[in-house]
C-alpha cells in the first residue's frame, strides 16, 4: 500500500507512487557505462496507490516492464515515458489516465481507467465504486467492476486467491484484507 500524501497533502513538491527508472543513475553505476536503461523486466503487480500529486506508476527508461491488478485512486494515473521505456499494462482500476509520453511504447489492456475529457470535468468514475475512497475507505459500494477474462493472476494485494474473474485492480475485498493483515 502507497499513501504519497496522505500525511504530506499540501507540502511543497510532488510525489511519484511507483517508479521504475527515473533518468537519474550515473553512467558509471550501470554495467554498460551507458544507462540507457535502468530496469529490464520489473512487475509492478497487486498494490494500492493512492493520494500522488503526480503519477501513481511512473515507468522512465525502464523496458519490458508489466503493469498488472493495481489500484490507483486519486493520482495523476500510469505514466510510460521516453522511448527507452515499455510496459504492459492489464487488469489496473485507474482513477487517472493510462498514458505513453515522449516516445513511450505501453500495451495497455483490458484496464478500467477514466478518460480525459472525464477527468476535466472533475468526474471520478471510479472513486464511486467505493463506500468513501477521499476516506481511504475501500469497501465496494455495489458489483465490483470484473473482468470479462478467466485469469490465472497472482494472489491480490492481501495473498488472498484471485475468483475465476477477477476485480480490476488489487484487491477482491479490501475488507478481507484488513482482516488477514490484523
Amino acid at each position: 500500500i502507497v499513501l504519497c500524501e496522505r500525511v504530506l497533502q499540501g507540502a511543497p513538491g510532488q510525489r511519484v507512487g511507483i517508479s521504475f527508472g527515473n533518468g537519474g543513475t550515473g553512467k558509471q553505476f550501470c554495467r554498460d557505462r551507458r544507462c540507457i536503461t535502468e530496469q529490464n523486466g520489473g512487475i509492478i503487480q497487486s498494490n494500492l496507490i493512492a493520494s500522488c500529486s503526480d503519477d501513481g506508476i511512473y515507468i522512465n527508461r525502464a523496458v519490458a516492464s508489466r503493469i498488472l491488478h493495481n489500484t490507483l485512486i486519486d493520482t495523476g494515473g500510469i505514466s510510460v515515458r521516453f522511448v527507452e521505456s515499455s510496459a504492459d499494462i492489464q487488469g489496473n482500476l485507474v482513477d487517472g489516465l493510462i498514458r505513453t509520453r515522449d516516445g513511450g511504447l505501453l500495451r495497455a489492456f483490458d484496464n478500467f481507467d477514466t478518460s480525459a475529457s472525464r477527468l476535466y470535468l472533475g468526474v471520478h468514475p471510479v472513486r464511486n465504486f467505493y463506500v468513501n475512497a477521499a476516506a481511504m475507505f475501500y469497501t465496494w459500494s455495489g458489483k465490483p467492476p470484473r473482468r470479462d477474462v478467466t485469469d490465472t493472476a497472482a494472489p491480490d494485494l492481501c495473498d488472498l486467491p484471485r475468483s475465476p474473474h477477477p476485480t480490476y485492480g488489487a484487491f477482491e475485498d479490501f475488507s478481507a484484507c484488513l482482516i488477514t493483515k490484523l
